[in-house]
């Protein structure tokens, strides 16, 4: 079974009301503060609220499916309305049903508290074009996470809004007189408005990337403390200057180690200083940089350091994270960062594509979704 799916609007449903209900009645429910800290609109509540949705279907479509033995088996998403501050954080997946029978995984006494034997389960996603991804540790000790990407269409909402509004009709009167408000256009820098696409139905797709702990997420990862921002390599560009570039900073095993997943760590050396607790800093701003991965850390001189990039040059034929160096080039490696100078809470962070470095429980967590379907047949 594919780890990528199609998402349409059957598919998310439910999670469409749960956040059109949020947004009608956030005024006047416990979850307001959560709702009202960005002063958002709807459209705006939805953009923050959108990644409860690949939690119904990572598992409806791709995990519980592998284990459903012909029994008609789905997971049971959290649409309770609840202030997180004052009675905890229920997992993302609070039970599954066999045959409509819910098993829950965790029940609600005051406060959130699992079930003894069952699975603790979180689900975090991340957009495509996303380079980092990231966890707060917000009680997941001990829990499997669930690594889900979403590509969804920039206009994913068109779906969801009644055809009416996309009416020819309403199209038409949308018609500008060109010949009443335009003098000259030549360039073409003005143009009337274009028809809606309504045929396309599905709002994208998403796909599991991986199955692993939050322990062992938040182990392999960097973890930033309140105050530190996070630094990471982004991309990767030929060098098309045509200028040449003199002399060499040096090698770039001597910026680094190898760590035990075989990512590769930035030393000291990489920094501007370094104070007696080993904080980090560059640009006078408490940083840390991200791991990150090469195949031959011999083959990679660095030619110069900007803020926004180094310049390497490659002496053998190599990857660089998922792009392929080829001797004797030159490559610009883009450096992003992230300010977290204001933030009050730690946090974790990794490259995506260090995702497969991270230990796959996913044959764990079948097993035990496995036997509680067998136990609830």
């Amino acid at each position: 079974m594919s780890s990528e799916v199609i998402v349409n609007i059957n598919d998310i449903k439910k999670a469409v009301y749960f956040i059109s209900n949020l947004t009608q009645m956030q005024g006047n429910r416990p979850m307001r503060g959560a709702l009202n800290s960005k002063g958002d609109y709807m459209g705006g509540i939805f953009d923050r609220w959108i990644n409860i949705i690949p939690e119904g279907v990572v598992f409806n479509k791709i995990i519980l499916p592998k284990i459903a033995n012909k029994k008609d088996v789905k997971v049971i998403t959290d649409y309770y309305d609840y202030d997180p501050k004052q009675v905890g954080i229920a997992p993302d997946v609070i039970g599954i049903s066999v045959n409509k029978k819910a098993i829950p995984f965790v029940k609600f006494n005051e406060k959130w508290i699992p079930v003894e034997g069952k699975p603790q389960i979180e689900v975090k996603t991340f957009k495509k074009n996303q380079k980092m991804v990231s966890l707060r540790n917000q009680g997941y000790d001990n829990k499997y996470l669930v690594l889900a990407e979403t590509n969804f269409r920039v206009d994913y909402l068109v779906p969801l809004i009644n055809e009416e509004i996309y009416s020819d009709d309403i199209y038409n009167e949308l018609y500008m007189n060109d010949d009443i408000f335009i003098i000259s256009n030549e360039n073409q820098m003005i143009a009337q408005s274009r028809k809606i696409d309504i045929g396309r139905k599905d709002i994208g797709t998403i796909s599991l990337l991986g199955i692993t702990t939050a322990n062992e997420f938040m182990n392999i990862s960097t973890k930033c403390d309140a105050g530190v921002s996070v630094e990471y390599f982004a991309e990767v560009e030929e060098n098309q200057s045509k200028r040449s570039i003199n002399g060499s900073v040096g090698m770039l095993k001597d910026y680094c180690s190898i760590t035990n997943t075989g990512l590769f760590k930035l030393n000291n050396n990489w920094y501007d200083k370094v104070d007696s607790d080993g904080m980090t800093y560059k640009y006078n701003k408490k940083i840390k940089t991200l791991d990150f991965f090469v195949s031959d850390i011999n083959a990679i001189e660095i030619l110069k350091i900007c803020k926004s990039k180094i310049i390497i040059k490659v002496h053998n034929d190599c990857i660089w994270e998922d792009t392929n160096l080829k001797k004797d080039k030159i490559y610009n490696i883009v450096i992003k960062d992230l300010d977290r100078s204001g933030s009050t809470g730690e946090e974790y962070f990794l490259l995506k594509t260090s995702i497969p470095k991270l230990k796959n429980e996913e044959n764990k967590l079948l097993t035990d979704l496995k036997q509680i379907v067998y136990n609830n047949g």
